[in-house]
Formats: structure tokens, C-alpha cells, sequence
């Protein structure tokens, strides 16, 4: 069936621009697959595609993503294991504001235990360590194993941690948490997709997701996204 949001499609692209409506209005699944009368394992599967394709998005408009011009893209949460070698843990996440804009990234390879030491205030960190993993560039950093934001605000020492007036930082954690409550918590390989998909829905809330949406899949159809699965 001819489908110029995904080659071999087996959906018509009436029916595939239905689903995209629906997810665009943050409807889950089981919710898209009784009004449209898709499978659900099909309403996954785009889904899957979606945000994949959203999450490429976002990490190319991320300033700190790039080198030598070209995009790091992170599909999943699985490339990469803490050096304490706890493959279990869900990776933290820096959070930081530019330009008006909410960027998120995956922070990767670090030791928890440094981290939650470093976090709390135990330890003031190597700095080789704070400036490999940009921690002195963030706003706040997420931690999806206890479900907390730790803030973090520059100074001239360095970076001091603790709780702030809320802000967007505040804005979004509560956004991301909301979501999370809603998919009844996320595992490990879903994680990294549902958080830039969060960043997506609140940097553009005062957009049509929609429109949004058929503007970035007009340029870069569906299927290119499984290249990056």
C-alpha cells in the first residue's frame, strides 16, 4: 500500500494520520486502538517510530549534541553501562534552559555512587569529571531511579546544589513526572524515547503538535527512523 509517511506500510495514509492526530492529543495506545480500530501491537509500533523520529529532533536542535557538525543521537538507553557496572540503573539526566528553549541529555558512563555523593553535596567532585560530563552546565539533574530533581545553579566556585523558586526547570520535571505517573513508571529501553518526547510537547505547547508533526514527516519520512532503532 502506498504510504508516504512509511515505505510498506500496511496502513492507507488516512489511517496513519488519524493515529499521528490522536498521539499528537496524547492519547495512549489502548486509547487510539479502540477509536481507530488499529491494533494495539500496530499503535505501539508507530509509536515506537514516532518518537523515535521525535527524539532525533530534538537532539539536532541540542547545542551541546554536536561534533564537528554532526548530531550524537541516542536511540536508547541501552548503549551505554555506568563504570560501577550497574546495567540495571536507569542513567540520570541533565536538564538545562537555552534561548527560552528545554534541553535535556543523557548522562552516560558515570559512576552513581560519585553521582549521588557529588548530588547531595558529600562531595565537592573532581572537576575533570563535572566538566567532562557538562554537570556545571545544567539547571537541574533527574534522577529516574528515585524519580527526584536535583537543582544545580552555577557560581563563581563552581556549582552549588540544592532547592530553588520554581521555574521551567520546576515546570518540566512536574510535566515529565505527570507522564511518567501516566505510563505507570518506564523501563530502561523506553526511557531516553518518553523523556525527549516530553521535552518535544512542552517546548512547542503553544504549537499545533499536529501541523508540527506533518511538517517534520513531510521532510523526513517515518521510515528513516528505523535505521535508529
Amino acid at each position: 500500500m502506498k504510504n508516504r509517511y512509511l515505505k510498506g506500510a500496511h496502513l492507507s495514509e488516512r489511517k496513519v494520520r488519524e493515529l499521528i492526530k490522536l498521539f499528537s492529543e496524547d492519547l495512549t495506545a489502548t486509547q487510539i486502538a479502540n477509536i481507530t480500530g488499529i491494533s494495539r501491537i500496530t499503535v505501539n509500533a508507530y509509536f515506537k517510530l514516532i518518537r523515535t523520529h521525535i527524539a532525533k529532533f530534538c537532539e539536532e536542535r541540542n547545542p551541546f549534541q554536536f561534533t564537528n557538525g554532526t548530531a550524537i543521537y541516542l536511540a536508547s538507553e541501552n548503549g551505554g553501562i555506568a563504570s560501577n557496572g550497574d546495567a540495571a540503573k536507569k542513567s540520570f539526566y541533565g536538564i538545562f534552559k537555552n534561548d527560552e528553549t528545554i534541553y535535556t541529555d543523557k548522562i552516560a558512563n558515570i559512576d552513581s555512587e560519585w553521582m549521588y555523593d557529588w548530588l547531595k553535596g558529600k562531595t565537592e567532585g573532581e572537576r575533570d569529571i563535572v566538566e567532562k560530563h557538562r554537570l556545571h552546565m545544567y539547571n537541574g539533574i533527574a534522577d529516574f531511579n528515585s524519580i527526584r530533581l536535583y537543582r544545580t545553579n552555577d557560581s563563581v566556585s563552581g556549582v552549588i546544589r540544592g532547592k530553588s523558586n520554581i521555574d521551567e526547570i520546576d515546570l518540566f520535571w512536574g510535566m515529565l513526572k505527570s507522564r511518567l505517573i501516566k505510563f505507570r513508571g518506564l523501563n530502561s529501553g523506553t526511557l531516553h524515547l518518553h523523556v525527549k518526547e516530553t521535552e518535544f510537547r512542552y517546548n512547542y505547547r503553544e504549537n499545533d503538535l499536529f501541523e508540527l508533526l506533518m511538517e517534520i514527516l513531510h521532510k523526513r519520512p517515518l521510515h528513516y527512523s528505523k535505521a535508529v532503532r
